[in-house]
């Protein structure tokens, strides 16, 4: 069956540091199953990443450099190692990374709230203060983006600078309430930092404002009471 035909996304998996002998396995058991439209992994050669494979031996347990790269981290690690969570024993063995893949896929998905599922109202649980700004920590998943290239610039202009929602409907001219569904999505999946700062209208109202007055006061008294300060009455 070929790409084209899937009904779910490709999820991106890297190598890093890795002997070259090793990353022709890991070619060989991700072609193995690619005919398999239940597999949605593909083996790229750049970031982002989905999940990286990394050798256990040239790549410190928890390295912030690594940890940033993917959402799911799989340490190649010598023989009769111990066998800890999200290592993986040498040799590779194709059941094992591909049980590692199905299970780090179906936590990925489950991280992604359904878009379908999401109304309105939901969405604006996001704070949406012009002084509440958001940055990328790290490139969303390709489970979140789904190949949309209006997710895709608006996660481009967030992993340059913070910005609040209205400032991310202004810069990437689309709707308001848009910008706030991808911001929820992102804020879910754990890959925004938050910025609380002066607020600065550099903005006009748009034509879904009165949503965002509807729904503003509440949702900046919830992220005071989250930030432990006192609430507006």
């Amino acid at each position: 069956m070929s790409a084209a035909s899937r009904t779910r996304p490709l999820l991106r998996l890297g190598v890093y540091k890795l002997p070259l002998a090793e990353v022709v396995v890991i070619q060989t058991i991700v072609r193995l199953y690619a005919s398999d439209a239940a597999f949605p992994w593909q083996l790229v050669n750049a970031p982002p990443y989905d999940a990286l494979l990394v050798d256990g031996a040239a790549v410190e347990e928890g390295c912030p450099q690594v940890a940033g790269m993917a959402a799911a981290v799989l340490r190649l690690t010598r023989m009769h190692s111990g066998g800890k969570p999200d290592t993986l024993e040498r040799p590779i063995r194709a059941d094992r990374l591909q049980q590692w893949l199905k299970t780090t896929e179906h936590a990925l998905r489950e991280a992604m709230p359904a878009r379908s599922t999401l109304d309105d109202a939901a969405a604006m649980e996001i704070e949406v203060s012009d002084s509440v700004r958001f940055m990328l920590r790290r490139w969303p998943p390709a489970l979140l983006l789904r190949n949309d290239l209006d997710n895709i610039r608006m996660a481009s202009l967030l992993a340059r600078r913070a910005l609040n929602a209205g400032e991310l409907a202004d810069i990437s001219q689309l709707p308001f309430s848009q910008c706030v569904l991808f911001l929820h999505s992102l804020q879910t999946a754990g890959v925004l930092e938050l910025h609380v700062g002066p607020a600065v209208l550099s903005h006009a109202p748009r034509s879904d404002g009165a949503v965002r007055r509807d729904f503003g006061p509440g949702l900046i008294n919830g992220i005071r009471r989250r930030l432990g300060l006192r609430t507006s009455c």
